[in-house]
């Protein structure tokens, strides 16, 4: 996310708060989890991240020493072999996975020349020379290039039911602080900023976005589908899940079990990446992983 679309929602959410939003700060008691990885199902996940390699300059390793991956930075990007094309409509609650660009007016151009499939044409995003766009990866995964300043991996974004309860969930179970308190969830058709339920987390260098889902009838401009009334879970689709990491997880399961939190799946060893994780689900049935590893690099954020 850029600085001018940051800046716009900051004082989006202020005007919200000002006009009755309830703005409370979640204490902050939990030791904050590190982003790791997102996880995506592909059929051919050499393709995909090939895809990644040419598009985006991920930097292609052995994780672990056990499975092709990629590296965005700060954190990974992991693939899961898949026999059918996992089902890529755009109704859970992960939208979509963003990276930055520079001059997107120009690189648009350019991609549209390098048989990469654009899913939304160059569309202003507000202030000169600000623009996005939403491309689709070899598995129909939704991705955005915005504005940034750079060509790193930004930002995930999600939907949701209700913003505030979706944060609160994030600030609860593992210490991610929302950037502004709770919103009130604003009134409108959702075609203009002001209109959208929106706030986000920062979690390292990447960025949570999280919108009110796109309900209204007629559909806002910048969603090409039908109203999304029911969010439907993340598992086995081209996105995933969302991974994030603590050095020892056996203290954080047992206190996410005690908190409620719904587990997926208890602690265990995965031998496909060489680590140990466990499932828990998200607000809006989005599939969390949290991953035993150090933060990336070790001391970055220390």
């Amino acid at each position: 996310m850029n600085s001018a679309c940051r800046t716009a929602i900051v004082a989006a959410l202020v005007a919200y708060c000002s006009l009755g939003g309830a703005c409370r700060l979640t204490a902050q008691t939990v030791e904050p989890a590190h982003f790791h990885h997102v996880l995506l199902n592909s059929v051919d996940p050499a393709k995909s991240m090939q895809f990644y390699r040419r598009v985006f300059g991920a930097t292609p390793i052995k994780f672990r020493g056990v499975a092709d991956a990629l590296f965005t930075e700060r954190s990974f990007l992991l693939f899961n072999k898949v026999d059918t094309p996992p089902d890529a409509k755009l109704n859970t609650g992960i939208w979509h996975i963003g990276w930055g660009g520079v001059d997107v007016k120009n690189e648009y151009e350019w991609w549209k020349r390098h048989d990469v499939t654009i899913h939304t044409p160059l569309s202003p995003l507000g202030g000169p020379d600000n623009y996005y766009i939403y491309i689709s990866g070899p598995d129909k995964e939704l991705i955005e290039i915005n504005t940034m300043g750079h060509h790193r991996f930004g930002h995930v974004h999600f939907f949701c039911t209700d913003v505030n309860e979706s944060l609160a969930w994030y600030a609860r179970h593992l210490g991610l602080k929302p950037r502004l308190p709770q919103v009130k969830k604003p009134k409108g058709d959702m075609s203009t900023l002001s209109g959208i339920w929106i706030n986000i987390i920062p979690c390292d260098n990447v960025t949570m976005i999280f919108f009110g889902k796109p309900d209204v009838s007629p559909a806002p401009p910048w969603w090409p589908d039908e109203p999304l009334k029911d969010i439907q879970p993340t598992k086995g689709r081209p996105l995933d899940r969302v991974a994030f990491s603590y050095r020892q997880i056996e203290p954080i399961f047992e206190r996410m079990k005690a908190a409620g939190a719904t587990i997926l799946e208890p602690i265990t060893d995965r031998p496909e990446f060489k680590f140990k994780s466990f499932l828990v689900e998200g607000p809006d049935k989005v599939t969390v992983e949290i991953v035993e590893a150090k933060p990336i690099p070790e001391g970055a954020w220390d």
